[in-house]
């Protein structure tokens, strides 16, 4: 249960991520955020995480309902912890400031946590399980895609040691 929760998390921040990710990749790791368009990146997830899973429009229309509120939710949450570990406490704080911090940010985090969960049980009545897990895998791969564009640049090769071996197709097989 704990490494699910965990790879939940690591699921949601990498969405969080694959934004800056996805922008970089688009315009040559120039920097230009300008042009990213969130709206295209959000079509392309749907349309990879739908033929990936095998939705119909029906299905389809009832996971990404369920799903973008869901991301909407944990990205206030991440807001939250991330302004947490911006604003630190002070080098000279005492260790209870500290202590009181860690906390506060592994609350988000298992308040992130469990509203992915929940949030996955409405999908899961909304549309078949096997779909939302194979909607899950699609998912990670889309992101896998991503942070292997931004590792290439542009058009450039591949400049992270790749692990062919490693990678999960999205029917879960390797």
């Amino acid at each position: 249960m704990k490494g699910k929760c965990q790879h939940l998390l690591v699921l949601a921040v990498a969405l969080a991520m694959s934004l800056g990710v996805w922008a970089q990749g688009q315009h040559g790791g120039q920097g230009d955020r300008s042009k990213f368009n969130p709206e295209e990146f959000r079509a392309r997830l749907e349309g990879h995480i739908s033929r990936q899973a095998g939705f119909s429009a029906q299905e389809s229309q009832k996971f990404f309902s369920i799903y973008h509120e869901m991301k909407d939710k944990q990205h206030e949450l991440q807001q939250k912890m991330f302004k947490l570990k911006k604003n630190r406490p002070a080098p000279n704080a005492p260790d209870k400031e500290y202590f009181s911090t860690i906390l506060e940010i592994k609350d988000l985090n298992a308040e992130i946590a469990e509203l992915e969960k929940d949030y996955y049980k409405k999908m899961c009545k909304a549309i078949s399980p096997r779909k939302v897990y194979q909607a899950m895998l699609a998912e990670d791969d889309f992101h896998r895609q991503m942070l292997r564009r931004f590792n290439r640049g542009k058009d450039g090769p591949d400049r992270r040691n790749n692990h062919k071996g490693n990678q999960r197709k999205p029917n879960g097989e390797r």
